[in-house]
């Protein structure tokens, strides 16, 4: 059901025989009120609500496993309906609570350090599928604390999945859908200037950031093994973003003992960046123990 739009949502409803205001109804239980079952949808008549449930469920994706830290972070495994599955993260932070949140069962950009590209990508998830991520989620929450900020930055590549990024966005954005200001969402890519100058033609504006590495050629093909753009044509494709959203890119760093932390590479990254409005945001590195004994990280 989360994949339909309004429209469809109120084609659908109509051709039940029922109102066009009930379309609205129904949306609003599903979006602003994360309704997992139509029988919580209280003002929506019974037949109707026994006539959706015959069709699909609210929601396709359900709650496998979570994972609390002591720090308060959760990890959520989520099943679809195919029996895939994603993951994606509550990060509380004082008063500011951010989401990471998944494009892609797998990866198939492939970093060397990282545990999402070690088995590639399996397929795209639905738009569907990443809002409902956002449902999920919100009602892991306390009373009282609230989601605040988005980041796109779980499993998979967003840039290579905006047939569903897109119009996920614009549902978790939408004033009568779940209502995230775009200004508290952040789209994380390894860099791809096709896809990126597309984003960039989305409305609204939200942020964007740039797994970039190391800014040297050589040294960050060896980091992302499927780089086919050099990080000239990544910088300038963000740049370009920049100059039609005025949105400051932040440029993400995953520090690597020896490989790209010294001296040399941070001098590197200060002339290529020179003179951008740019943030460069260092992530310190979490060992996975696959990928030390395979590339010795």
């Amino acid at each position: 059901m989360s994949d339909l739009s309004d429209a469809e949502l109120t084609d659908l409803i109509t051709g039940l025989g029922a109102k066009p205001f009930q379309a609205r109804q129904v949306s609003h239980w599903l979006w602003k009120h994360g309704a997992n079952s139509f029988e919580q949808m209280r003002n929506v008549p019974q037949n109707l609500r026994a006539q959706l449930a015959e069709r699909s469920p609210p929601q396709s994706t359900a709650l496998a496993k979570a994972d609390l830290a002591a720090d308060g972070t959760e990890k959520l495994l989520l099943e679809l309906h195919d029996k895939d599955t994603v993951e994606c993260v509550i990060i509380p932070d004082g008063e500011r609570t951010t989401l990471c949140i998944s494009t892609q069962v797998g990866c198939p950009v492939g970093c060397v350090f990282c545990a999402s590209g070690m088995f590639g990508v399996r397929r795209n998830l639905s738009g569907g599928e990443i809002a409902e991520q956002v449902l999920i989620a919100r009602s892991r929450l306390a009373e009282g604390r609230r989601l605040t900020n988005l980041v796109v930055m779980g499993m998979g590549e967003p840039m290579l999945n905006l047939d569903g990024l897109l119009p996920a966005l614009e549902r978790i954005h939408d004033p009568d859908g779940i209502n995230l200001g775009a200004r508290r969402i952040t789209v994380s890519t390894s860099g791809y200037p096709k896809q990126m100058a597309r984003f960039a033609e989305a409305d609204p504006s939200y942020n964007l950031a740039v797994s970039l590495h190391a800014a040297d050629d050589e040294l960050r093909k060896e980091l992302v093994p499927t780089a086919t753009h050099s990080v000239t044509e990544i910088v300038a494709a963000a740049d370009q973003y920049f100059g039609k959203k005025s949105r400051e890119v932040t440029y993400e760093v995953v520090l690597l003992a020896g490989k790209n932390d010294r001296r040399i590479d941070a001098n590197k990254m200060v002339e290529v960046l020179r003179g951008m409005p740019c943030t460069v945001n260092l992530i310190p590195w979490n060992p996975v123990d696959e990928i030390v004994d395979l590339h010795g990280l």
